[in-house]
């Protein structure tokens, strides 16, 4: 194999790696309505840990919830299978809410299971400034972030560098800044549909 083809190959794998963290995020917030302030928040985790039969997450409870949250599906996305789960107190945090979900067989030595969890709740996150723009707040240490903003509003700032493009009606923020915990904040605002 060729100098030349060698690079060519590891710019292949860079191009295909950067390609399926663009489009495989960590975290998906959806601001389902503004007015009752409820926001959906769907993970995707990835298990590898041999004969692990069950997980609660997080562990440190739904931050982002104010009153009680809603799971809207736990699925293990190698086949689909919808998992069984309960909510629970969080462990690190009793004033808050977990997932309690169960695999079906222990996980197997090498095998990895992505699990896709979507709860929903009311949340503080959302607010208006005094310029009347709305105001969407999220903590997240996940290294990929996505925001789906309601209908017929248009971002006008955030505090990280974005990407935005338009999705079946919605406007998608996907914030492109690495690691670590990130305090997001994103501004909107509403513009008034033609069909209205």
């Amino acid at each position: 194999m060729t100098c030349k083809s060698t690079l060519v190959n590891v710019l292949l794998v860079i191009f295909l790696s950067f390609l399926y963290s663009s489009i495989f995020a960590d975290v998906i917030i959806t601001i389902v309505d503004v007015d009752k302030k409820i926001m959906r928040v769907t993970y995707n985790l990835l298990f590898d840990q041999p004969g692990l039969t069950e997980f609660i997450f997080p562990s440190s409870g739904y931050e982002f919830a104010s009153g009680p949250i809603k799971v809207i599906e736990v699925i293990e996305k190698n086949t689909e299978q919808k998992l069984e789960y309960e909510i629970i107190p969080a462990p690190e945090a009793n004033t808050l809410q977990a997932v309690k979900f169960y695999f079906p067989n222990p996980i197997p030595k090498g095998g990895n299971y992505r699990v896709e969890i979507t709860v929903e709740a009311q949340t503080n996150n959302i607010t208006k400034d005094k310029q009347g723009r709305y105001v969407f707040t999220y903590t997240t240490s996940h290294d990929n972030a996505f925001f789906i903003l309601p209908k017929g509003h248009a971002i006008v700032f955030c505090n990280y560098p974005v990407l935005v493009y338009e999705r079946v009606g919605r406007t998608v923020v996907q914030v492109i800044k690495g690691r670590g915990q990130k305090e997001l904040m994103i501004k909107t605002r509403a513009f008034k549909m033609e069909n209205e």
